[in-house]
């Protein structure tokens, strides 16, 4: 005897539905068909996502993006030239070699135009072209401890738009899996 499965039935050919809306059938070997719509069965069913993950992923998406817009002012400062203008006096740079280029820190001092006491920091982005010892190179303090920005600006608020963005989306993906899972229930 074989059982054959009618469009709109639910129950093994009576012509009910099931209403439980999972529509199983006994089939020909006498198991039972859970399969759903979708045609994945039961392993086309996502569990709930995990509220203990989902707090961990999200505190830590917090804490990287504290971190990355604590910088972010002074990159947005130091990318438009804001700041106190001043002159770097270089005293000595160090570089290092890398695959495929250099980066050089160049050490001195820096004193503002109003004649505040010159505080050793270094000069953010600088090379070795424009880092010669004892010259003295245009630059602006924007705030921060110990470096000071050249006339060129900075790119660094690149990075720290890139790290809230990056953390922006965990969060994000974090609330769409669980948005998914409520609209299933």
């Amino acid at each position: 005897m074989s059982t054959t499965r009618r469009a709109g039935t639910g129950t093994a050919g009576t012509g009910a539905i099931d209403p439980t809306g999972t529509d199983a059938d006994t089939d020909t070997t006498g198991g039972t068909d859970t399969g759903h719509a979708d045609g994945h069965g039961a392993r086309g069913r996502r569990r709930r996502p995990s509220p203990q993950f989902s707090v961990v992923i999200v505190v830590l998406a917090a804490l990287v993006a504290y971190v990355g817009s604590a910088g972010l002012e002074q990159g947005l400062r130091a990318a438009r030239g804001e700041g106190a203008p001043g002159v770097f006096t270089v005293s000595s740079i160090t570089c290092v070699q890398h695959p495929g280029h250099e980066s050089c820190t160049c050490n001195g001092s820096f004193a503002d135009a109003g004649g505040g006491e010159p505080r050793a920091v270094y000069l953010h982005a600088a090379g070795r072209d424009t880092c010669e010892e004892g010259a003295r190179i245009p630059a602006v303090d924007v705030g921060a401890s110990n470096r000071v920005y050249g006339p060129d600006g900075s790119r660094e608020w690149l990075l720290s738009s890139l790290v809230l963005a990056a953390c922006l989306a965990v969060v994000g993906g974090v609330a769409v899996n669980w948005v998914r899972y409520l609209r299933r229930t």
